[in-house]
């Protein structure tokens, strides 16, 4: 499946899928994250976008995100669970390196299936010199509670090579 087969280029307020329809995004402010790795680009896309000051990133579920029995994998929702860490550092401002995961605890609490839109809601706990504690809810468009998740994270040493990498992910300006 190409990229164009899921996004409309003519239209980024829809989702295409593989089942037929289209699904429209819940909220106008979210846009295509553009995630510099393979793995998340093949997951994706993601979408992300800021509500009064807080990062939120989305996932619009797919056929390749569900089993034969019409749920999300655990690995997908895990996956998203894992993009915390990026929200947190927009959070705390460190905009030019990311962290690598340390920890991460995901308690499954309800099911989704294809057609359900994800979104993973960040709240830093605490950030050092070294660190980044963080929590976050999954939850489904209509508030639905998917997933809780718990994380920790250690600052990559060095800045990335591109400047502001990762206000560049959630603000379409940067």
């Amino acid at each position: 499946m190409s990229r164009n087969e899921i996004l409309e280029p003519s239209r980024p307020d829809r989702i295409g899928g593989a089942r037929g329809g289209e699904a429209a995004l819940p909220h106008a402010g979210y846009r295509i994250m553009p995630l510099p790795d393979a793995f998340t680009a093949a997951v994706g896309p993601y979408y992300a976008r800021v509500d009064a000051g807080r990062p939120l990133i989305g996932l619009p579920l797919r056929d390749i995100h569900v089993s034969v029995r019409g749920y999300c994998h655990g690995a997908v929702i895990t996956g998203l669970a894992d993009l915390q860490s990026l929200a947190a550092s927009y959070t705390v401002g460190m905009h030019d390196r990311f962290a690598a995961t340390m920890s991460l605890t995901v308690d499954f609490i309800a099911p989704a299936g294809h057609g359900d839109f994800l979104e993973l809601r960040t709240d830093l706990l605490r950030s050092s010199r070294q660190f980044l504690f963080t929590q976050a809810l999954v939850v489904k468009a209509d508030g639905a509670l998917v997933a809780r998740t718990s994380a920790v994270y250690k600052w990559d040493p060095a800045p990335h090579e591109t400047p502001d990498i990762v206000r560049r992910l959630f603000e379409p300006s940067a």
